[in-house]
């Protein structure tokens, strides 16, 4: 009989070569890449859009132990399948969506990582609440309308925090972060500046919505089947 595959295992090393070789690869670029644009090139890239790069992917390879390190110090057991959609949404946003340019080649790539995000840091929220339950240290017990709000507002929050991250980012290192600029150098102002970072925070709310209101059946079906106190 073959023997089941380790997603987990598969998914991380997959990510960690992937990003690992893109650092590599980014540094030697950084070295010929001018330092801005003398003509209208589409997608072209400059120094800065290297560092940036770099940032992130280096970002990702710390980012990518923090739910082993979660599990040894907190002896809290992530489910595989949380840890899977983890990297495979780091893989996406970093390396499909950065490195491989994803994010101007793919229509929507943009808002269908976002939309992912709200739904997997929607998750997280209730996996949260379920180890502060679980906890000898802290007892908790909330109503299922109190656990899906607070994984709601967990999901919004990282969802805004990361607007802030592409705000500083593109103050900080000149980038594009936030689509401000268009593909033909205008520099957009009024609503159309703000368009890219409104439909991004509505997609995160949109879609934590969504799954903090399954959540929220769930656990009242739960609760009347004397699963729940």
């Amino acid at each position: 009989m073959l023997r089941k595959l380790n997603w987990k295992k598969i998914t991380w090393t997959i990510l960690f070569f992937s990003l690992l070789f893109s650092v590599i690869f980014i540094i030697t670029r950084m070295v010929f890449a001018p330092a801005e644009l003398k003509a209208m090139e589409e997608h072209a890239k400059v120094k800065t859009d290297y560092v940036l790069m770099l940032l992130q992917c280096s970002s990702g390879l710390l980012i990518m132990m923090i739910p082993a390190i979660i599990e040894r110090k907190n002896s809290v057991d992530i489910p595989d399948s949380i840890e899977v959609i983890f990297y495979m949404f780091l893989f996406c946003a970093i390396y499909l969506g950065e490195v491989k340019n994803f994010y101007y080649l793919v229509p929507f790539w943009d808002t269908i990582l976002h939309a992912f995000s709200g739904v997997m840091l929607g998750a997280l929220g209730f996996i949260l609440v379920r180890y502060l339950n679980e906890s000898n240290r802290i007892h908790v017990q909330l109503s299922p309308f109190f656990v899906s709000f607070f994984a709601f507002c967990f999901a919004v929050t990282m969802g805004t925090m990361w607007e802030i991250y592409e705000f500083l980012a593109d103050g900080i290192l000149s980038t594009n972060m936030q689509k401000f600029i268009a593909s033909d150098l205008t520099v957009l102002s009024g609503r159309d500046a703000l368009k890219d970072t409104m439909m991004d925070l509505i997609v995160d709310s949109v879609s934590a919505l969504i799954i903090c209101f399954y959540g929220y059946l769930k656990l009242k079906k739960l609760k009347k089947q004397g699963y729940l106190r």
